[in-house]
């Protein structure tokens, strides 16, 4: 699912609700260029004249967490922030230690052969991996 539209649908073709926030939350995080924080997402919202509360958005992200649309990301700074999980799109971050900026980043070579090593080594089957950079972006060096 490539936009939006497609997205929405597919959850309401599975039984879910589409409540204006719903759609909000869903439209926010496809034009997001990273993971944002629950916080981002009402703020991005409520400067966009769509009343939220906190505890709406808490409900939708769960809520869009159960349906596996979008994903938990542990940057290890205190706060989880959530991406879309769309199939077919896996990908990394790169986080500036000193701004807190975040970007996604795509591999050309993923993991794929190291995880078929670790199986073999130790007879692990990896399911799902997270892997993130931290350094300094353009501006704070």
């Amino acid at each position: 699912m490539d936009n939006p539209k497609t997205l929405l649908e597919h959850l309401k073709d599975s039984g879910m609700r589409m409540t204006k926030t719903r759609r909000a939350v869903v439209e926010l995080l496809f034009r997001s260029k990273g993971p944002i924080s629950a916080q981002d997402i009402l703020s991005s919202l409520k400067k966009g004249s769509l009343e939220v509360n906190k505890t709406t958005i808490y409900r939708e992200i769960d809520a869009l967490l159960a349906a596996q649309v979008i994903r938990e990301v542990d940057l290890l700074e205190g706060k989880k922030r959530y991406e879309l999980h769309l199939e077919h799109d896996h990908h990394h971050h790169i986080i500036c230690t000193e701004c807190k900026a975040v970007q996604c980043v795509e591999m050309d070579h993923d993991l794929d052969s190291i995880e078929r090593e670790i199986l073999k080594k130790h007879r692990f089957k990896v399911t799902s991996h997270s892997l993130e950079f931290f350094g300094l972006c353009s501006s704070c060096r």
